[in-house]
């Protein structure tokens, strides 16, 4: 029987069951891709010894990415890396005038994650963790090459702040220097009245924001810092040409940093559909900086894996890994007591017969459905042990999984200069 710790389970199902990826525990559920998973810990040792690496995961909706990222995240926190993830959405972007960068900042910074705190939320634990250890001589000693970044001197500034309210037991004060961390102020004048400090983290900085913090990472003791980026194919959907390609130059100075090291120990997992990579006209290869850096090895045939490549193309999980997943997901399942009915690997085949009877080509690119509707059976079968299987299985429903990003999103304020415009006849 599997060993896993009964919350975990808990967490697994839950997830599983709404069509999310799991947060914790997705190291039990994990099938192929022992290519690709080689190659990210390799990158991941990079990092941990002071380098760096920049990936872009590619696949169709329903090829993995997500649970990739995932997979990613639960590796870096096993080697004392932090994480920080976010999804790219119309008000979250890499390049932005209206806060939508700052606010993707925001978004990572609270989700900012290590082994302890996997779901998110660490820094004011590891902030807190570090001041409690730490003199004042000791802090000034250790902080002083966060002087080397942008930002450092007041980040510097606010973490004593943030010392000196942890001290004193003033929660006004380390809430507003923590607030400044997540960059959640607007106003210049309300930081300056509440710490004493003039500037703010913002759509022009918060990329140096993030090269400070991983370097206040490694001082404290952490590894490195990990970036992982989904749903970035929401730049590719960017109606506004300018502010498309602004994004596009954002990418590149992060690309430029991470491949020529100019920072230490920080690394970038950002993922996309396949015509976020190659579309020529909206996508990465639209921008021939990009291109030129991004082009596949024209000598490799399909099947064959680059992995020094900084694009990982996912394929879709075979038969075969469809099959293993189902089996380790009701491994999950059946780790709880109380579960007495154990199904064995022919339930399991027919069952993904009646699947790839429903859902034809669509079977290998639907893993989402295929395991929630397996669990629902579970469920079914746990509450009526009398029921045939294959009365069960009559009632089962599957349907393929589709992109819900493919109805277009509304436009934020930015893009909406064109949105109303018509041709005259």
């Amino acid at each position: 029987m599997i060993q896993i710790k009964s919350r975990e389970r808990s967490s697994i199902l839950k997830n599983l069951k709404t069509g999310l990826v799991p947060r914790v525990g997705i190291r039990h559920i994990q099938v192929g891709r022992a290519r690709e998973i080689k190659s990210i810990i390799c990158d991941l040792q990079d990092i941990e010894q002071g380098g760096t690496c920049f990936r872009i995961v590619i696949g169709d909706y329903g090829s993995g990415k997500t649970f990739f990222l995932s997979l990613l995240k639960e590796i870096a926190h096993q080697k004392n890396i932090c994480v920080c993830s976010a999804s790219l959405t119309p008000g979250k972007r890499l390049y932005s005038s209206s806060n939508h960068s700052r606010a993707l900042y925001t978004e990572m910074v609270r989700q900012l994650s290590t082994k302890l705190k996997p779901n998110g939320n660490a820094l004011q634990t590891i902030i807190e963790k570090y001041l409690s250890n730490t003199s004042q001589n000791h802090f000034d000693e250790k902080l002083n090459r966060l002087t080397d970044f942008t930002l450092g001197f007041d980040f510097i500034k606010v973490l004593k702040a943030y010392k000196i309210g942890f001290d004193q037991g003033n929660n006004d004060q380390t809430s507003a220097a923590l607030k400044w961390f997540r960059g959640e102020y607007t106003s210049k004048i309300e930081a300056k009245q509440d710490l004493g400090i003039r500037t703010i983290i913002s759509d022009e900085n918060y990329y140096d924001a993030l090269k400070v913090l991983a370097a206040f990472l490694l001082s404290v003791g952490y590894s490195g810092l990990l970036i992982c980026l989904d749903e970035m194919v929401n730049l590719l959907r960017i109606s506004h040409a300018v502010t498309r390609k602004n994004n596009y130059e954002q990418f590149l100075v992060m690309l430029n940093d991470t491949m020529q090291e100019n920072t230490a120990s920080i690394g970038f997992f950002i993922s996309g559909t396949p015509e976020f990579l190659t579309d020529e006209r909206r996508g990465l290869y639209a921008y021939e900086a990009l291109k030129s850096r991004l082009e596949e090895n024209e000598f490799l045939q399909d099947g064959m894996f680059d992995d020094k490549h900084p694009v990982i193309r996912l394929q879709p999980l075979s038969k075969e890994d469809i099959f293993n997943l189902v089996k380790k997901v009701g491994s999950v399942y059946e780790a709880d007591p109380s579960v007495q009915i154990k199904v064995d690997d022919s339930i399991i085949g027919r069952y993904l017969e009646h699947c790839s009877a429903k859902l034809g080509a669509q079977l290998l690119l639907s893993p989402r459905t295929v395991i929630r509707s397996y669990l629902n059976l579970r469920d079914a079968i746990k509450a009526n042990p009398a029921a045939s299987i294959d009365s069960l299985l009559g009632q089962t429903v599957v349907q393929p999984d589709v992109d819900p990003m493919l109805a277009a999103p509304d436009l934020p304020a930015e893009d909406q200069d064109l949105a109303d415009f018509k041709l005259q006849g």
